[in-house]
């Protein structure tokens, strides 16, 4: 099989990090690289919507809706991605 027909045979969210990789400059990768990439894209869709869902029955909505995502998007960037500390500390504790 040939890479065109190769790609065309690629589920769209494969192709779509396919070309997140390529539009970053990386062109020589493990093809696995791309499943490894959909997995931790799935995982991350399923949390947000499972915390949007939470907030969502917490306010008492029938459903979820955009400040639901954006809430728990948040959350997940405050808690899951810590900053490193300021420079002023790092220079006194050298």
């Amino acid at each position: 099989m040939g890479d065109k027909e190769e790609e065309s045979a690629m589920p769209r969210d494969a192709k779509i990090v396919k070309s997140l990789l390529k539009s970053m400059g990386v062109e020589d990768y493990e093809p696995r690289v791309i499943h490894k990439f959909l997995e931790l894209w799935y995982r991350y869709v399923v949390d947000v919507l499972t915390d949007a869902q939470v907030y969502s029955e917490h306010a008492g909505k029938p459903a979820i809706d955009c400040d639901d995502v954006k809430l728990a998007i948040q959350s997940k960037v405050n808690f899951s991605f810590s900053q490193p500390p300021p420079r002023e500390v790092i220079l006194i504790h050298s």
